[in-house]
């Protein structure tokens, strides 16, 4: 441990049928308090702060990379400096494994998680995973941004990817235009892409499956792509001239790297962007729950969105209704995005993803 567009809600509701993700029998619910909610810094929150402070820890689950994950932890510290900070930091699938894992031993220590995937998030909905705490900042969110019923999650971003490559070694007329261009042998041995357990290349293999078919990512598998666990491995030997391109260069991350005067450049390929939440929400019997309160409605609130899309390990796009543009003055609106809607099929395909990109890599 360290210290430190998308679907309806239809269709979500849809999916929280199918899979039982609305199902509250038995479960505590954390009482919301009959005092109207306390301003804190700039925003409001039913934390008790006296307890919160009393507490003096906050330990965060989190997908995002080490730099990201220790920013956010930071931040919320800074702004809470009586709070101690700690993290544990994986890709979404090691992620809810390993806090699976841990609830079935009996094993409560994290308070907040944070996934990159509607998938497991809805599946620990199902599995009581989550505490149901109704943030006085959901006002300013969509019902489809919020977990159904709301109070277990919420998205506190959006994270897409287009296609990034080597400038040094692609000039950028020859650069791919579209996904199909990355079937060009001129990328075999010399492409990167995500390890299974990313919420991201999930989506991307989902979504470019259904504009393609199978046999886009049979002849992906072609190419011999090179796979990694973070962005920043990615953006990395692209900045070094290792790969000449990525199939998952996140926006975010190109931005970055742009910001740090790497040479890279960055497609939206016209058929659009797969993208995915970011999605937060405290767990259920944490063992700091007024400081899990506090961080939730901190995330939740314009303070906290504007962190998120400012920071440069981060800039993810806020989907609350008051959202400033991100730090390079876009908006999530200006890009097409690709993301799952009907949550049943894409629940029920995570397994095959996994066999298919695991075959793919030789795993």
């Amino acid at each position: 441990m360290s210290n430190a567009k998308g679907p309806t809600r239809r269709h979500v509701l849809q999916a929280g049928a199918a899979i039982g993700g609305a199902t509250l029998a038995g479960r505590t619910v954390w009482a919301q308090a009959k005092a109207p909610p306390t301003k804190v810094l700039d925003f409001q929150t039913y934390a008790d702060m006296a307890k919160a402070e009393q507490e003096g820890q906050f330990v965060f689950y989190c997908h995002e990379n080490e730099a990201g994950t220790a920013a956010i932890v930071d931040a919320f510290t800074k702004d809470f400096p009586k709070i101690q900070g700690s993290y544990v930091r994986a890709q979404t699938g090691a992620l809810y494994s390993k806090v699976l894992a841990e609830r079935s031993a009996g094993r409560y220590d994290v308070d907040v998680i944070q996934l990159s995937d509607l998938a497991p998030a809805i599946d620990f909905q199902k599995k009581g995973g989550y505490e149901i705490y109704q943030s006085p900042e959901a006002h300013a969110y969509q019902a489809k941004y919020l977990s159904d019923p709301p109070g277990a999650y919420f998205w506190t971003g959006v994270d897409f990817t287009g296609i990034c490559y080597c400038k040094s070694r692609v000039p950028d007329a020859d650069a791919p235009k579209n996904w199909k261009d990355l079937l060009d042998p001129r990328w075999r041995g010399a492409m990167s892409c995500k390890i299974a357990s990313s919420g991201l290349q999930f989506v991307q293999w989902y979504e470019l499956r259904k504009l393609y078919g199978d046999s886009y990512w049979t002849s992906f598998a072609k190419q011999l792509p090179h796979a990694f666990d973070s962005r920043v491995q990615l953006m990395d030997r692209l900045a070094r001239g290792d790969d000449k391109v990525t199939a998952v260069g996140e926006y975010a991350a190109y931005v970055l790297y742009q910001k740090k005067g790497a040479d890279i450049g960055f497609v939206a390929p016209p058929d659009g962007l797969p993208a995915t939440p970011l999605v937060v929400g405290a767990v259920n019997r944490a063992p700091h729950p007024e400081t899990a309160k506090l961080f939730v409605d901190w995330a939740m609130s314009l303070r906290g969105q504007k962190f998120y899309q400012d920071n440069l390990n981060l800039i993810y796009a806020s989907i609350r209704d008051d959202a400033p543009p991100m730090l390079t003055g876009a908006r999530l609106s200006e890009f097409k995005l690709l993301a799952p809607t009907d949550l049943n099929d894409y629940v029920a395909s995570h397994d095959e993803f996994n066999k298919v990109w695991s075959a793919m890599l030789g795993l």
